[in-house]
């Protein structure tokens, strides 16, 4: 069989989401609407298979090219440990890529380079066996580096174009591995069969209703593309959904202003219970803050 016949289930999947689109298209924000709404190309199974090749369904969510700094990929990779790099990096260009370096095997990019820097800083942070729940998980690219170096339970939630993605992009990657997506939701109770799969890819509002707690819960780059209204609801969740000890990453502009709203990371709606544990500008990027705080059960320095 074929990639194509494959991984043709995953259209399916994302028609039925989209079908029932209106249970949480509300937590979509203008962002994503221009660029999701009415988009044909993301039923075509030959774009899934090509989703990184001119970013013909990636575009917003892959940084494999920099067109600023132009600064070299080589380079860049002499900063990072040799053996995280030989486990880390992939080793097939998913997606096809056009800007993936292919080097004695491995394929890296601009964006894979942020992302490892990142999985560095939080590694020790993340424990075997945690559950992990990424909020925006673009195509799972930071994903993918959580996954190859810890045994945990990921959830996603995500709008269903990009989980179009991340559920071609890391089933290529993880065959091996069982994924629970929106389908499976419809037909079996998700608290009942934890157990028996290994990454959970599903739209907005979903898991809110779910009697699930998490060890680590990330933000990358993509509160800074909802209103205010939709990032209080995602606070809500986090601090109602994360553990005691549990670690909240958020990596997000200082300002972005796309959403007919000024959003600015230092009115961000965290409650007092928390303690900073990494505080400091992003990787290569300067209007970008890159913040760590863990969940206590006493009023902590976050403030």
């Amino acid at each position: 069989m074929n990639e194509q016949n494959n991984f043709s289930y995953l259209i399916d999947v994302y028609k039925e989401s989209k079908m029932d689109e209106e249970k949480f298209v509300y937590t979509q924000s203008i962002h994503w609407d221009k660029r999701y709404k009415k988009n044909q190309k993301f039923l075509e199974l030959n774009n899934l298979t090509n989703f990184r090749k001119n970013r013909v369904l990636s575009a917003g969510l892959d940084d494999s090219i920099n067109l600023t700094d132009k600064l070299d990929l080589f380079e860049l990779l002499e900063s990072f440990d040799v053996n995280l790099l030989k486990k880390t990096l992939p080793d097939k260009n998913v997606g096809n890529c056009e800007n993936s370096v292919n080097f004695l095997g491995y394929y890296f990019d601009y964006g894979i380079v942020h992302h490892i820097n990142w999985y560095q800083d939080v590694e020790k942070y993340i424990k075997n066996n945690s559950f992990v729940l990424e909020i925006g998980g673009g195509f799972g690219s930071f994903a993918r580096i959580i996954l190859k170096n810890k045994n945990v339970k990921y959830f996603f939630i995500e709008l269903p174009e990009a989980n179009l993605m991340i559920n071609y992009y890391l089933q290529s990657h993880f065959p091996e591995k069982k994924i629970f997506n929106y389908s499976d939701y419809k037909k079996i109770s998700l608290k009942e069969n934890i157990e028996k799969f290994d990454i959970f890819i599903l739209p907005p509002k979903i898991l809110d209703k779910e009697n699930i707690n998490y060890d680590f819960i990330i933000n990358t780059r993509s509160f800074m593309e909802m209103n205010k209204k939709i990032i209080n609801e995602y606070f809500t969740l986090i601090q109602n959904k994360i553990n005691q000890g549990g670690y909240f990453l958020n990596v997000n502009r200082y300002y972005k202003s796309t959403v007919n709203e000024d959003i600015k990371f230092e009115e961000y709606p965290y409650d007092a219970f928390w303690n900073v544990e990494i505080s400091k500008k992003s990787y290569l990027q300067k209007h970008i803050h890159f913040l760590l705080a863990k969940r206590t059960n006493i009023e902590g320095n976050i403030s």
